[in-house]
């Protein structure tokens, strides 16, 4: 192939002596080089083109010329803007001499990697440029696509490569194989070059941990947990290895997390995670116990009983008052039941107030009325005779006094706030028992008397 292109340019000189033999060698502009920009004069060609993520669909990977590893990013020679890269020589002898550019700003998205490509020939030369793209991964690099221009007819050619900026956001460096080929077709490069570029778009890795939360107070009652962590930082609640609930802290750093509420002396463990992945210390809360005990409920009181009793809030103290004045204290078992002694008995229609408080200081309490549970005392009666149409005496104020003969009920009535009452009657014979019963309103009942009609 060499042969015939050497031929073929011979044959190209030798018609040019016969038919412009007045023309002059230096008189042609196709032989200088330009440097790089906008040169006039001579064909020069801008070409701007994406690069493309795949491989190529031609076979141009290989060198037949270097034997670097274009894998290794120690074989690459950083280069800066506008400086000289390389002599590549291709299949027809025609130098290239490669001039790097510069990065620039192409689109938001989008950054223009400019390489120039400037030959002493129109033609008579490889006319394939490639571009690979390639990205440091731990030491090898690796392929991340290309950009591939076809310069024939022109002498100089600028070439912009239109390259993802995300792509290389974690690249502080961009590293290019430039390689010229005759065709698209051929099994290898003619001559390759391996350079980098510092990348001005590169985004520093965040291996900084956000700052440990700080998480305000959790109660057994709350479903929201708030406090404050980096900003923009995502805090997650966890039990044990469960995570229960997280929220993302806005520009101020302030957050909050939906939980459902947890059960007092759990232990929560928060941390705050940045975009980057780092995550803070661990803070651990406690959650604490705002919940009162369940009122307790407590057996009737009567005011002839010094001993009360009830149900609580396991190990709650139990209270018993009478407005200020405490009457008796004491705890609740395991169980919750309790048995506490008044100091004194009470009088009925007195309330009392039972307080149940548990270890944090909740409390709840239940109100009672001391019940009527003493008989009214009994009832003294006047003499009666078989003429009496009543029965006059004495008993306990409201009481209702109740009058038998046996069985027969003769009649019924109140007593009234001085202490005396009156009950009608039919007469009675002389040597009839009549029995005075007193009844208060809690239906306690007195002892009998026993009165016999004179």
């Amino acid at each position: 192939m060499k042969a015939l292109k050497t031929f073929f340019c011979s044959f190209v000189v030798v018609c040019l002596f016969a038919i412009l033999p007045s023309v002059a060698f230096g008189e042609t502009t196709a032989k200088q080089i330009k440097p790089v920009g906008e040169p006039t004069g001579q064909p020069f060609k801008s070409f701007g083109k994406s690069m493309i993520t795949t491989a190529p669909k031609s076979p141009l990977i290989k060198s037949k010329v270097q034997t670097q590893s274009y894998t290794s990013p120690g074989d690459y020679k950083l280069v800066t803007n506008g400086q000289f890269v390389d002599y590549l020589y291709d299949s027809w002898d025609t130098i290239h001499t490669i001039t790097f550019g510069s990065v620039s700003s192409y689109t938001t998205d989008l950054m223009d990697i400019q390489v120039t490509d400037s030959t002493d020939y129109y033609y008579l030369k490889d006319a394939i440029t490639s571009i690979e793209f390639y990205k440091n991964n731990g030491g090898t690099l690796a392929y991340a696509g290309y950009t591939q221009f076809d310069t024939s007819g022109y002498q100089t050619v600028n070439l912009h490569s239109y390259v993802s900026k995300s792509t290389f956001s974690d690249q502080p460096y961009i590293y290019m194989r430039l390689g010229v080929a005759d065709s698209i077709y051929d099994t290898y490069y003619s001559d390759t070059t391996l350079f980098q570029v510092k990348n001005p778009y590169y985004v520093p890795a965040d291996t900084t941990p956000p700052a440990n939360p700080i998480v305000k107070a959790v109660s057994d009652k709350d479903t929201t947990i708030s406090g404050t962590a980096e900003a923009n930082s995502t805090v997650y609640a966890k039990l044990g290895t469960s995570t229960i609930g997280s929220g993302k802290a806005n520009s101020s750093g302030s957050f909050s997390i939906s939980i459902s509420p947890q059960k007092a002396g759990t232990t929560l463990t928060f941390y705050a995670q940045d975009a980057a992945g780092n995550k803070s210390g661990n803070v651990t809360v406690t959650v604490t116990d705002k919940t009162p005990p369940v009122k307790p409920t407590v057996n009737s009181v009567g005011d002839n009983q010094t001993i009360v009793t009830g149900n609580t809030e396991a190990n709650a103290t139990v209270t018993i008052k009478v407005g200020s004045t405490v009457l008796a204290s004491g705890a609740a078992n395991s169980s919750g039941y309790f048995t506490l002694k008044l100091t004194a008995v009470q009088k009925a229609g007195t309330t009392l107030t039972v307080y149940a408080t548990d270890k944090a200081g909740n409390q709840s309490s239940t109100n009672l009325t001391v019940l009527d549970k003493t008989p009214p005392a009994a009832p003294t009666v006047n003499k009666v005779t078989y003429s009496s149409t009543s029965v006059t005496g004495t008993g306990e104020k409201g009481s209702k006094i109740y009058i038998y003969r046996g069985t027969t009920l003769l009649g019924t009535a109140t007593v009234d706030t001085y202490g005396k009452f009156t009950v009608a009657i039919t007469k009675q014979t002389k040597g009839a028992q009549l029995e005075v019963i007193a009844m208060d309103n809690a239906y306690n009942q007195s002892k009998s008397v026993f009165v016999t009609v004179y």
